[in-house]
């Protein structure tokens, strides 16, 4: 399987496409597009010069003779103008405004024909007003073309109004002449409006285009980064679940298809991953028979609804189940059942790690079947060992010297504590093989810390510790069963008498209290809460490592700090407090610290 199969496998979808990436807008920079004539852009100078080469070609023309002369002071007035404005337009050069002094140097040039015209007498002349006429009528709006229509009226008026020459007739220029500036002006400023336009559309798709096509790749790259990224992440996900021989980690899609096969599950059901992926079910590996009585509790369907039934209700599963291997070796394995979904956070399938247990459950299947069996054996001679000392130390019979009634008593009392002690190894028996059973009845958990104190007093004596206690003045009643409320009230107070050293303290606290239901236990009941009765034992002995307290409730543990102080015991008192608890529907917790102390708070609900 390749790194991009081992992530769409786990992860339930393809890493990465480009369809999603595109699937976002490409944001281009903004920018303002002004319509301009089709000179946008252009320096006056460079729209200026079309008509000052026709004024150097007029002024060629008059150095040769080929212009005639009627007045010289108006020719050298009217090429000095036109050659002044084009100097202005090269000094203003590229104007922040596209219509800043774009009609002031065309009028000038119109003012430099005009001197011209009086001063040839030529009609010839007149060709001059092409350049800033053109200039004029390709100027955005209107005005402009009215100013060349005034312009070319004022040019014909010029003569007259100079009498340098006879001119051409003036009233039939100054109708004509304006009016064919004007309607063609109109005309061709209209068409070079719609080409700016036009222009100005290409000019700014060319920039949006160029901006996509830099989104484009930008996001082709962040794409490859991202590819890069994830095929590494893949290769990295592959090469941990490869390296994990001693666990089988399976994975399927949403109807069971096996997608993932690891070389752990490779070992534990003795088939290659060549053999597996994409061609068998993860139900093929377990027992029928199994899944059909799981499926019977659970309510569900048989099949691959049995073995997610509890990991889709809770998110999670952990439990033992049969593997069936290729060779039809069946093992235990605790299965670790979790839902799998894809880069969109859909369900995908499933995830299935397990640990194979078989010789573990075998392990303690043997010990608890020991620890019966030596409890049975056990039990038997001492009754009968009890029952004769019984008999040896009754009034009636012969009598006893004082030395021997003590040693009598000492195996008697010795006798009693091996009993208490197989009747505690025969209980933790019953309760790993889930044979512990209660007789529910009210209890009075007053009664129930006054017997344990009462129980406790003498050995506290003995041992220099003070013992108090702080109960209601009235009844608190739990339901339950009253031994073993007794039993696990026993457990915690002789623990807390037997751990203190002489001149210590131990104190059993019992209240009525609210459970809400985030566990925070108060005095007040708030909207929401449970009735419940909480006991505390609390004593000043010496304490239990912070590292050791998670180990406290496992049986046969016993700290570090009772090994060190040679405190007698076995380690069975709290693992049986903690069943009692747990079977009664209430909690068991420990508060300690080394040196000063440790508290136990039994909740019970009420």
């Amino acid at each position: 399987m390749t790194a991009a199969e081992a992530i769409r496998a786990v992860g339930g979808g393809p890493l990465l496409s480009a369809s999603a990436v595109l699937e976002h807008p490409v944001r281009t920079p903004r920018t303002e597009h002004r319509l301009s004539p089709l000179s946008s852009g252009r320096s006056l100078l460079s729209r200026a010069l079309p008509a000052t080469a026709i004024f150097a070609v007029a002024a060629g023309l008059l150095a040769v003779g080929a212009l005639p002369v009627l007045d010289g002071e108006l020719v050298v007035a009217g090429l000095s103008t036109a050659f002044l404005a084009t100097c202005v337009a090269a000094l203003i050069g590229r104007p922040e405004s596209p219509n800043a002094g774009a009609t002031l140097v065309p009028a000038a040039h119109l003012g430099a024909v005009g001197l011209l015209y009086a001063g040839t007498g030529s009609a010839t002349a007149l060709f001059l007003l092409l350049g800033p006429v053109l200039a004029l009528i390709t100027t955005p709006g209107r005005r402009a073309v009215v100013v060349a229509a005034l312009g070319t009226a004022a040019v014909l008026l010029v003569p007259g109004l100079l009498a340098a020459g006879p001119g051409v007739p003036v009233d039939a220029a100054l109708l004509l002449g304006p009016l064919a500036v004007g309607l063609s002006g109109l005309a061709i400023n209209g068409t070079a409006g719609t080409l700016s336009r036009q222009a100005a559309t290409i000019e700014r798709l060319q920039a949006e285009r160029i901006a996509l096509a830099t989104q484009v790749q930008t996001r082709a790259d962040e794409l490859d980064l991202a590819t890069r990224m994830l095929a590494a992440r893949a290769q990295t996900m592959t090469s941990v679940i490869d390296a994990v021989t001693e666990q089988s980690i399976i994975g399927t899609d949403r109807d069971g298809v096996i997608r993932v096969w690891n070389p752990g599950a490779e070992r534990m059901l003795g088939l290659p991953r060549l053999d597996v992926v994409r061609k068998r079910s993860i139900v093929e590996f377990h027992v029928p028979e199994e899944l059909a009585e799981v499926a019977q509790d659970a309510g569900s369907a048989t099949g691959l609804a049995a073995l997610v039934h509890a990991a889709q209700e809770n998110g999670s599963d952990v439990r033992d189940w049969t593997y069936v291997a290729a060779d039809g070796t069946r093992r235990t394995v605790a299965v670790a059942v979790t839902p799998r979904t894809d880069d969109r956070g859909v369900h995908a399938g499933w995830n299935f790690v397990g640990t194979d247990m078989t010789e573990a459950r075998a392990t303690e299947r043997m010990k608890d079947q020991f620890v019966s069996l030596i409890s049975h054996e056990l039990r038997t001679p001492l009754s009968s060992i009890l029952g004769y000392l019984e008999l040896v130390m009754d009034p009636d019979s012969e009598p006893l010297t004082d030395e021997q009634r003590q040693y009598l008593t000492t195996v008697e009392r010795n006798a009693h504590r091996l009993l208490r002690l197989v009747g505690d190894l025969l209980f933790t028996a019953q309760v790993e093989a889930g044979r512990f059973t209660l007789q529910p009845e009210d209890v009075d958990l007053v009664a129930v810390v006054r017997s344990a104190e009462e129980t406790a007093r003498v050995t506290a004596a003995t041992a220099g510790v003070e013992v108090t206690v702080d109960v209601p003045d009235r009844a608190l009643v739990v339901p339950g069963d009253a031994v073993r409320l007794g039993q696990a009230c026993d457990n915690l107070v002789s623990n807390a008498v037997k751990f203190t050293p002489s001149g210590g303290r131990v104190g059993l606290s019992l209240r009525a209290a609210w459970r809400s239901p985030d566990g925070q236990v108060s005095d007040d009941e708030r909207p929401g809460a449970v009735a419940v009765a909480q006991l505390s034992v609390s004593d000043t002995g010496m304490g239990i490592p912070s590292g050791e307290q998670g180990q406290m409730f496992t049986r046969f543990f016993r700290a570090s700090t009772a090994q060190r102080n040679a405190v007698p015991g076995v380690g069975l008192g709290l693992s049986i407090t903690k069943a009692i608890t747990t079977a009664h529907g209430g909690t068991l917790d420990l508060e300690s610290i080394e040196g000063e102390g440790t508290t136990f708070t039994l909740t019970l609900p009420r």
